[in-house]
């Protein structure tokens, strides 16, 4: 089993920036996450890690928090290829009218600008738009 501990930041609508503690495993594709200032545990264990991640969002969301790692930002997505063959771990980083590449490839825990991040709600309604697909 392959164990990985990360500090991430997560941010609330007012600006505050709150240290997350995350703890991944594979497999099979588990996330512990921990809000080192609040009394909140939890662990999610999905069909991969990608799925992980947008069950801790779904909870922070609820709590008024946006998690600042890539795999928050508006054009991160992944294909079905790369989301199978890296349990969920690597997305594209998208752009418009370009074909993405494995240089576009990204890992969805790595840390993100807080001002790139979304909800997940805002985040597929961004690639959407991107694929034209309203």
């Amino acid at each position: 089993m392959i164990v990985e501990e990360l500090t991430r930041t997560a941010r609330r609508a007012d600006g505050e920036k709150v240290d997350v503690l995350l703890r991944i495993s594979t497999p099979p594709s588990t996330l512990r996450i921990r809000l080192t200032d609040e009394e909140f545990e939890h662990v999610y264990e999905e069909v991969d890690l990608l799925e992980c991640l947008k069950s801790a969002r779904r909870d922070l969301e609820g709590m008024g928090l946006l998690l600042c790692c890539q795999g928050a930002r508006l054009n991160v997505f992944p294909s079905g290829m790369t989301r199978q063959m890296s349990e969920g771990r690597l997305a594209y980083s998208l752009q418009a009218g370009r074909v993405p590449s494995d240089d576009d490839l990204v890992d969805i825990f790595a840390p993100a600008d807080c001002s790139e991040v979304a909800t997940l709600e805002d985040q597929l309604a961004a690639v959407r738009e991107l694929f034209r697909m309203k």
